[in-house]
């Protein structure tokens, strides 16, 4: 059985402060082509997210972009650990209609996180693509 720490991406994360701005974050979500940037506080504890569906829900409401991602982050986290099954986190990712999950110690430090794609790889990579 695989464990989600094989399948993590955890030496590029994109993070920032609860104080950037939901402009900067964002800038910084495109810059590294990803779909979700991850708020940590300075030892590393996993505070929220923000995803690609926070900012259409922040536009579409019309929260200004220099406002900090703090007040629009997503704060009611769905996380995994890195020894739990590739197979049960990606069953926990569909029951809560989620793209992103991000991996968390017993500490709740953040040490990677896994998306949709990376699951969806390791399924055709493993054989058990029908």
């Amino acid at each position: 059985m695989t464990s989600i720490r094989e399948i993590m991406v955890s030496g590029r994360l994109v993070t920032v402060k609860p104080g950037t701005t939901i402009r900067e974050a964002v800038e910084r979500m495109y810059r590294a082509q990803v779909g979700s940037v991850l708020v940590v506080d300075d030892e590393m504890r996993l505070l929220g997210i923000f995803t690609e569906r926070d900012l259409v829900r922040v536009v579409a409401t019309g929260v200004p972009l220099d406002t900090p991602i703090e007040r629009e982050m997503t704060t009611k986290l769905i996380t995994a650990s890195p020894d739990e099954s590739v197979a049960i986190v990606a069953s926990r990712m569909i029951e809560h209609g989620i793209r992103h999950i991000p991996v968390v110690d017993e500490s709740g430090r953040l040490v990677g996180i896994v998306s949709i794609r990376d699951v969806l790889r390791h399924v055709v990579a493993s054989g058990s693509w029908p």
